[in-house]
């Protein structure tokens, strides 16, 4: 299985320019790869170091990371991009587990219910 994940930088001639400061860095996921909302988990879980442009784009989501603070050099971005790529999938590999674990979750919860006398 093949991932599509490709890194652009950014400068403030190019697309982006429209944010102050201007320098980003674009990064394009597979959208039959990544999940849209494990993509916005992942925005929203760093968005203390990032601010996190999100966009579809045919088959794709493009991704493009700005840091939030003055002065953040590219060696930062560039570790900032693996968090976020790192990120990205623990989110992933989250909604999969609540996916897979439901069944026994609701189960669990059905059985508590059926115990405490809440239901007549």
């Amino acid at each position: 299985m093949s991932h599509m994940v490709r890194i652009h930088r950014i400068t403030a001639a190019g697309k982006g320019a429209e944010m102050a400061e201007g320098n980003g860095l674009s990064v394009t996921l597979d959208a039959q790869v990544y999940d849209l909302w494990a993509v916005h988990q992942a925005a929203y879980r760093l968005s203390d170091r990032l601010a996190i442009q999100v966009a579809i784009e045919g088959s794709t989501i493009q991704c493009t990371l700005y840091p939030v603070t003055e002065g953040t050099n590219s060696d930062s971005l560039l570790v900032a991009r693996a968090d976020f790529l790192r990120e990205v999938t623990d989110q992933m590999l989250r909604a999969r587990i609540r996916e897979v674990t439901e069944p026994v979750r609701n189960l669990i919860l059905a059985y508590t219910f059926s115990r405490s006398g809440l239901q007549k």
